[in-house]
C-alpha cells in the first residue's frame, strides 16, 4: 500500500505543483491587466501624462531600458520619462523587488509623422512588466510574433524580460465629435482624375 501511494503522489505531484504556478502566473496576469486599465482610464482623463507620440507601430516600438527602477511616489512616473508608470499592488512603493507591484509602459501611435499633439485621435498602446523584472540582470523585450512562445505558461513561469500583458486602444481627444472621428478615420479617396 506504501509503494502504490508513493507512486500515484510521484505521478500527481508535478500536476499539483503545475497548477499551483499557473494559478499564481493568472493571479499575475489578472494584476497586470488591472494595472494597465488603471493606466489607460487615467490617460483618458488626464490624470496621466500621454506617452511621447511616435509614428511607429505599437508592436514595432522597443521595450523599455531595465536594471533599474526609481519610480516618483507622487506622480508614479518612473526612471524619469513619462512612458513608464508604476502601479503599487502592496502599497510598499514601487520597487524592483517587488513581485506584485506592476510598471506600465505606454505608447502613443499616431500613422501621421507630422501630427505630434494629441488633439486628434490616437492608438494607445500598454505593456505591463513586474517590477521585478527591473532587477539588475534583466533584459527586457517586446513580444515576438510568435504566440507559442509569448503564452502564458511559457512567459509567466520563468521569464520575467517579457510582459505579462499587452493590449492598445484608441484614445479620442476630449472635445472630439464623432462625427469627426470618423471622418478622420475613414477617409475617402478623391476621385481619381481625368
Amino acid at each position: 500500500a506504501v509503494i502504490v501511494v508513493s507512486v500515484m503522489l510521484l505521478a500527481i505531484g508535478p500536476v499539483i505543483s503545475f497548477s499551483v504556478g499557473t494559478r499564481f502566473q493568472a493571479k499575475r496576469v489578472e494584476l497586470a491587466t488591472q494595472a494597465a486599465r488603471t493606466y489607460i482610464d487615467g490617460v483618458k482623463s488626464g490624470a496621466i501624462p500621454v506617452p511621447t507620440l511616435d509614428s511607429k507601430k505599437v508592436n514595432d516600438r522597443d521595450a523599455p531600458t531595465g536594471g533599474t527602477l526609481s519610480c516618483n511616489t507622487t506622480t508614479n512616473l518612473c526612471n524619469s520619462v513619462t512612458d513608464l508608470y508604476c502601479v503599487d499592488f502592496d502599497g510598499g512603493g514601487c520597487l524592483n523587488t517587488s513581485p506584485v507591484d506592476m510598471v506600465v509602459q505606454g505608447l502613443a501611435y499616431h500613422p501621421s509623422p507630422s501630427q505630434t499633439s494629441t488633439t486628434q485621435s490616437y492608438v494607445l498602446g500598454v505593456r505591463v512588466y513586474r517590477a521585478n523584472s527591473f532587477a539588475s540582470g534583466v533584459t527586457l523585450t517586446k513580444p515576438t510574433s510568435n504566440k507559442s512562445v509569448d503564452s502564458l505558461t511559457t512567459n509567466s513561469l520563468g521569464n520575467r524580460s517579457l510582459p505579462l500583458v499587452q493590449m492598445s486602444t484608441e484614445v479620442l481627444p476630449k472635445d472630439a465629435r464623432l462625427q469627426d472621428h470618423i471622418k478622420y478615420r475613414v477617409q475617402t479617396p478623391s476621385p481619381p482624375s481625368p
